[in-house]
């Protein structure tokens, strides 16, 4: 117990020490973000309140010229330190997850030098884009329509992210899909988890088959959105082989952005 109040006092002067010292305040999409450097440390605090999604760079590397040395949220303050290892330049960031999704990227460029982190020579911020502006082309009818490979749907889900179904005809496999995808800012795209698999059975009736029990259940993966002169594709693969892309949706750049118009 005297060990735990002990450290409690150090956390709370360590938090006294950085509020006084802090070096760079930044507004980050409504955070605050302050950052310093003590002792030839780099250390980051984010007001966090009550939130536990923020998770820093562990930079266990062998060859890392900085070691995560602490991480906590303490008293609604979220606190980071890197402690120099070596000489060089380093990128350290931290991200906010909201389930599986990451949905705030902050890093920083550091340069570390005589033991010690000389200055900050850059760094970005990504924040997950809001969901209204993404559901248009995301539910787009031009995505519902049947393509070579197969039909997918996807529908706003009411809570939170999109609900996926593929359907894959007899000569692509014959295999219906489902999940929820949600916009992740770390990867750029859109990132599900529990996605399950159910095999169709070989029927000549037209009547809609009831799914017993998943054949496969749990996949995690990507599904990658891109968009440039040529084409609008939304393609989906299972993590497990990222080099096998299983199902390509393609349209015309301007007959896409005509249907998300009309929508």
């Amino acid at each position: 117990m005297k060990k735990l109040v002990s450290a409690m006092l150090v956390i709370a002067l360590m938090l006294c020490g950085f509020a006084a010292l802090a070096e760079g305040t930044q507004d980050a999409a409504g955070l605050e973000v302050n950052t310093l450097t003590e002792d030839g440390s780099f250390v980051i605090q984010i007001g966090a309140g009550d939130d536990l999604g923020w998770i820093a760079d562990d930079m266990a590397q062998d060859d890392s010229v900085v070691k995560l040395a602490f991480e906590d949220t303490l008293e609604g303050t979220y606190v980071a330190r890197y402690e120099p290892t070596g000489d060089g330049d380093v990128t350290v960031g931290v991200r906010h997850y909201i389930g599986i999704a990451c949905d705030k990227r902050l890093t920083w460029d550091l340069r570390v030098a005589d033991g010690a982190v000389q200055e900050v020579t850059g760094g970005s911020q990504a924040f997950s884009p809001d969901e209204a502006e993404q559901d248009p082309l995301l539910s787009g009818e031009w995505l519902q329509a049947e393509t070579q490979f197969t039909q997918m749907t996807v529908q706003k889900n009411e809570a939170r992210g999109w609900d996926v179904e593929i359907a894959a005809p007899m000569t692509h496999g014959a295999y219906i899909f489902k999940t929820t995808i949600y916009y992740d800012c770390d990867v750029n795209g859109f990132v599900y988890d529990k996605g399950k698999f159910w095999d169709l059975p070989i029927t000549d009736s037209d009547e809609a088959v009831e799914l017993g029990e998943a054949k496969l259940a749990g996949t995690t993966g990507v599904f990658a959105f891109s968009e440039d002169d040529q084409e609008v594709y939304l393609s989906w693969y299972d993590d497990h082989d990222p080099e096998a892309d299983i199902v390509v949706f393609e349209r015309a750049a301007d007959a896409a952005k005509e249907a998300v118009s009309a929508d």
